[in-house]
């Protein structure tokens, strides 16, 4: 369905004058008008702008335009309520019985080798020169090496560089945690 847009003055009176068409397609159709008007008047109204806007269409008459935009809009309903309702999986957790670390048995490992990373990171930066710290964070944020040469004022090769030798110096810095 098109995204309807506020009726003209033209379209509201045309709209009005030949309302009763929405309501001679529910009684044709047996539909009740309390449980599909709401869904056939924005067809109703997609079909009045069309009708007064794109001058094609005035070969047919209005009726059949009607008729077809609130048969689509039913259509369209039909479909939306016939499709599978998306259903969440769920757990279910007595409180009393289980404990956080049985419902998420590596929670404790996972936290370790974060707290490990972290500060091994921190123990990195702690070794890096202040232009070092400034690649890192630029790379952590995503930037390439031609935007990173770029913004510090050096070439793509000088970028390289200073990687290479930050990976050398996590190099050592494994060693060294590894002989304490």
């Amino acid at each position: 369905m098109k995204a309807l847009h506020p009726l003209t003055e033209e379209q509201r009176i045309f709209a009005e004058e030949h309302h009763d068409f929405i309501y001679q397609y529910l009684n044709r159709r047996h539909l009740s008008i309390e449980e599909y008007y709401d869904t056939v008047v924005f067809g109703y109204l997609e079909a009045v702008q069309d009708y007064l806007e794109k001058p094609e269409l005035k070969q047919y008459q209005f009726s059949t335009i009607a008729r077809i935009a609130m048969r689509n809009a039913l259509a369209r309903e039909w479909e939306k309520q016939s499709r599978p309702m998306r259903k969440a999986f769920l757990e279910e957790y007595e409180d009393d019985t289980t404990s956080l670390d049985e419902f998420l048995p590596s929670r404790q490992e996972r936290l370790a080798e974060a707290m490990d990373d972290r500060s091994r990171l921190l123990a990195l930066l702690a070794y890096l020169t202040p232009k070092e710290r400034q690649v890192v964070h630029l790379q952590a944020n995503g930037y390439t090496y031609h935007e990173i040469a770029e913004i510090c004022k050096i070439s793509s090769h000088g970028v390289n560089s200073r990687f290479c030798r930050l990976r050398r110096k996590v190099r050592s810095l494994d060693g060294l945690e590894g002989s304490l």
